[in-house]
């Protein structure tokens, strides 16, 4: 009679499947990355590639010494696929890997945790734990990243604007300016514009590429300051106070976003102190009577418990960020 299969057995198998898997994972994203970087440069050199969705447009319409001037904008968000949206991600957060690549490090560094957490523990419940974990750490440490870099972004505007125009008042034309600003400032500011000369370059108009530009961009301020260099250049004006009144308005506007965050701050530690209250119970309840705590541990009911506080956490942290959120 053949031996029956052990349960531990074949969460054993699995586990060692998975991290396999995770290996096979790992390599494959080694060489889709060295891959597609190549490839990537040179359709950034050649000025081909383009945003990852056209998206809807408006037309506005101007009026100035009679004529009539017309330019399109982005009409709003529209619905993008995964890709898509990891590609968005990937964009602000700085990254030079490719979004598929970014993708599947995530499925792999994901399948590699929960893996070895089913190897040790043997538990089904702490697995899914330990994923979900993963995959919450990997987005704060993306939203983090983006914002930081957000932020430096703005801040670089409002200098390359100021450097614009002191550079057009010296007789400097709209693509040199442009050009100083590519060399003066340092990532993200400065590849952006050198990108934006270097597509002019190859022959496409330089109105074309700052619409390019600001459609690409998230940032409120990119696209604010494309849509107004783009109908300058149509109707004609003062470049110089142009760039000074919209990059006072971009200050206004981080000044507006630092009180702002000063308004929100008491949500915020609230936030981190209601976060960190179950952890500090749960480690303390643990030291001082650890029998008391053990029915989380031995039983079935006391793991889905378990399970179902880390998830209530998450949809709490959740809905407070939510609401310190002030748009204007």
């Amino acid at each position: 009679m053949p031996p029956r299969l052990h349960i531990t057995d074949v969460i054993l198998a699995g586990a060692v499947f998975g991290l396999i898997a995770a290996a096979v994972l790992m390599l494959a994203l080694v060489w889709v990355f060295r891959r597609s970087k190549r490839t990537q440069r040179l359709e950034r050199r050649l000025g081909l590639s383009q945003p990852s969705s056209p998206g809807q447009t408006r037309v506005l319409r101007l009026w100035r010494d009679g004529r009539e001037v017309t330019t399109t904008v982005p009409s709003g968000p529209w619905r993008r696929s995964l890709v898509e949206r990891v590609e968005l991600l990937r964009r602000e957060a700085g990254w030079e890997a490719p979004a598929k690549a970014l993708l599947l490090g995530a499925v792999g560094l994901t399948a590699l945790a929960t893996a070895l957490t089913l190897l040790i523990s043997r538990n089904v419940w702490m697995t899914l734990v330990a994923g979900a974990a993963v995959i919450m750490i990997m987005w704060i440490y993306t939203r983090r990243r983006i914002s930081r870099r957000t932020a430096l972004f703005e801040r670089q505007l409002v200098d390359a604007l100021e450097l614009a125009a002191r550079s057009l008042r010296t007789g400097h034309p709209l693509l040199g300016a442009f050009r100083l600003i590519s060399e003066e400032l340092e990532d993200p500011i400065g590849p952006l514009f050198a990108q934006i000369c270097q597509q002019q370059e190859m022959g496409l108009g330089l109105g074309a590429a700052l619409q390019q530009a600001g459609a690409e961009s998230t940032s409120p301020d990119m696209k604010l300051f494309a849509t107004s260099v783009t109908i300058q250049l149509r109707t004609g004006g003062n470049l110089a106070d142009m760039m000074d009144r919209v990059a006072f308005v971009i200050r206004e506007r981080i000044r507006l976003g630092r009180r702002v965050r000063v308004l929100t701050a008491q949500t915020q530690f609230s936030k981190r102190v209601l976060l960190a209250l179950p952890f500090v119970l749960f480690v303390l309840l643990n030291l001082v009577n650890p029998r008391y705590m053990e029915t989380l541990y031995a039983t079935q009911t006391g793991k889905f418990l378990l399970a179902l506080a880390a998830a209530g956490l998450v949809v709490g942290a959740w809905m407070m960020n939510r609401l310190a959120v002030i748009r204007w």
